[in-house]
């Protein structure tokens, strides 16, 4: 195996280790977040400008062929 390829299983092997490791802590740190937000008593409003937000959909006109 050469060098390159050794080197792209390496990178492959820690991209997998990256992903699972989001996602074991993502639950953690989003429960800790959640009891931070009632223990200060914060509103969606003090958000703002902050955190992204979903994109309205535009109204959708039917047309008629």
């Amino acid at each position: 195996m050469s060098r390159i390829n050794e080197i792209r299983a390496q990178q492959q092997k820690l991209e997998e280790e990256l992903k699972q490791a989001i996602t074991e802590e993502r639950e953690a740190v989003l429960k800790d977040i959640k009891e931070k937000i009632k223990l200060f008593k914060f509103k969606t409003s003090d958000f703002k400008g902050v955190l992204a937000t979903r994109k309205k959909k535009a109204a959708t006109i039917p047309t008629t062929k």
